[in-house]
């Protein structure tokens, strides 16, 4: 193990995350260098540059930071929340309802997505709701208020509020450019 190889470890460093792994001597777990659930002493360490040669020296991979996985826990479940958002965009948002489902603790999923996504789950969802009401919009047997409500937004004035934070147009500004774009081919 080199000097910059335990700083990183010590400090538990996510860039270094895949380009090496720990494998803790005492317990024989393989664990990330980000991860945070062990104490790390460096006379109990020893560094792997694979998962497969700490399995073949018969380590265990950590429950905590899965290094036998592509994902950590943390973003399969960022993952799972914007696949959850993206399904039910329409809906109210309630991080209630959310936190169940992914059955996770709602300020441990807001912190965790806010942390990987630089974002809010609420933010997030507003987004998505806009790219629906922005698909909506294209077509033009939809009014306005109908296309918001088709979004999941609860009011005309709702929708057109957010719609304009998000994309930096009103609605109808938003449908009229489209149909100038389309004239102009």
């Amino acid at each position: 193990m080199t000097k910059e190889q335990w700083q990183a470890i010590k400090k538990r460093d996510p860039a270094w995350d895949g380009a090496i792994y720990c494998g803790l001597i005492a317990s024989k777990t393989l664990c990330r260098v980000s991860c945070g659930r062990r104490a790390r002493d460096v006379r109990n360490v020893t560094v792997f540059s694979s998962v497969d040669e700490a399995l073949a020296d018969g380590y265990l991979p950590c429950r905590y930071c899965r290094p036998d996985r592509d994902q950590t826990p943390r973003q399969e479940l960022v993952q799972a929340a914007k696949a959850y958002l993206r399904d039910h965009c329409t809906e109210k948002f309630s991080l209630a309802v959310l936190a169940g489902e992914l059955y996770v603790n709602g300020s441990y999923l807001l912190r965790a997505f806010k942390a990987a996504t630089g974002t809010t789950l609420l933010a997030y969802h507003q987004m998505r709701r806009c790219e629906r009401a922005k698909e909506l919009l294209t077509h033009n047997e939809f009014t306005i208020a109908a296309v918001g409500d088709l979004a999941g937004f609860a009011t005309p004035a709702h929708f057109s509020r957010i719609f304009k934070k998000c994309v930096g147009m009103t609605p109808t500004q938003f449908r009229n450019a489209y149909y100038r774009e389309l004239d102009a081919d």
